[in-house]
């Protein structure tokens, strides 16, 4: 059954390319040639402002370490999204992610900004197309900060 499913994700993904309109090649898609790096404060700052868009809040630890504690955000909808580190590192998963989060600004931690940094280089790697950055210190520095987290499968604030 796992075997079925991932044939058909990937069966998928291949079904779909990107074409520009009107034309009969595939979209060249520009690729960031870098991670940038953000403090918590930084975060917190562009999670609070809705005035330069939305940012996709990834937590790429694991489901236990997601359910136990996460970052609490300002909205409800820029809650973390739980997208380990496990998955990125399998191509396909990673393929799924950069055409999930095309074009967008995603903003990856972890619990001390070494799982968030290895996914974002292979992210870059796999063709990510927005703009991806690296919360330094993880949860670890958002805490130390002072700032929200949420635990359970609460909302938080």
């Amino acid at each position: 059954m796992k075997k079925k499913i991932i044939f058909m994700v990937a069966l998928l993904i291949c079904a779909f390319p990107l074409y520009e309109k009107g034309e009969s090649s595939p979209l060249a898609i520009p690729q960031q040639s870098e991670l940038i790096n953000v403090t918590v404060q930084e975060v917190w700052a562009m999670l609070q402002s809705e005035e330069d868009g939305k940012q996709y809040v990834v937590d790429v630890r694991t489901f236990e370490e997601y359910a136990n504690e996460r970052i609490a955000t300002p909205h409800l909808y820029d809650k973390p999204i739980l997208y380990p580190l496990q998955l990125i590192e399998k191509p396909l998963f990673a393929k799924i992610f950069v055409i999930l989060f095309n074009g967008k600004e995603v903003i990856l931690y972890c619990r001390s900004a070494n799982r968030s940094n290895i996914a974002g280089h292979i992210l870059l790697d796999a063709g990510f197309d927005g703009v991806l950055y690296n919360m330094l210190g993880g949860i670890n520095e958002w805490k130390a900060e002072g700032l929200p987290t949420v635990s359970g499968f609460g909302f938080g604030g």
